[in-house]
């Protein structure tokens, strides 16, 4: 007694293949889904993904944070006497507020992060997040540093 199965109703989907197309950017713009990486290797290779993987959330996050550091840091060794070497964030820091420096700088810079955070299965910004993490963090122990030699702080 085998029971029949009808293979017609079985092959009929209600819902379209979401697999049939790729994730697109824009797709990637709005919250939900679950798909993180990809199952096969090599399949992710210039592919967008549903969310930011942990490693690519924490070093946007990362970024975000040093990149605030780096302003507020820039501001206090101004305070003290210091000069900033880019002429770029000079005029700016010359023609606005200090709360207005610090809060355009991180969200600048929290925006690129974000963009390459999107991106993360791009090689190039794979290594781009990477790189802008380290740039920080030498930064920020450059700010450390002389702030130590200068002011004994």
């Amino acid at each position: 007694m085998n029971p029949s199965f009808n293979t017609s109703s079985l092959n009929q989907r209600v819902i379209q293949d979401r697999r049939a197309h790729p994730t697109s950017f824009v797709s990637t713009l709005k919250f939900g889904g679950r798909r993180k990486a990809f199952r096969r290797k090599g399949e992710g290779q210039n592919r967008y993904v549903d969310c930011l993987s942990l490693r690519t959330f924490i070093l946007t996050l990362l970024i975000f944070t040093l990149s605030t550091l780096d302003a507020i840091s820039t501001l206090i060794f101004l305070q003290n006497g210091g000069s900033e070497l880019n002429p770029l964030m000079r005029q700016i820091i010359q023609s606005s507020s200090q709360s207005f420096v610090v809060i355009i700088k991180s969200l600048g810079v929290g925006l690129m992060g974000w963009f390459l955070a999107i991106h993360q299965n791009f090689k190039i910004s794979f290594y781009g997040i990477h790189v802008l993490t380290v740039i920080y963090l030498v930064l920020l122990a450059n700010h450390l540093v002389c702030s130590y030699l200068l002011w004994g702080i």
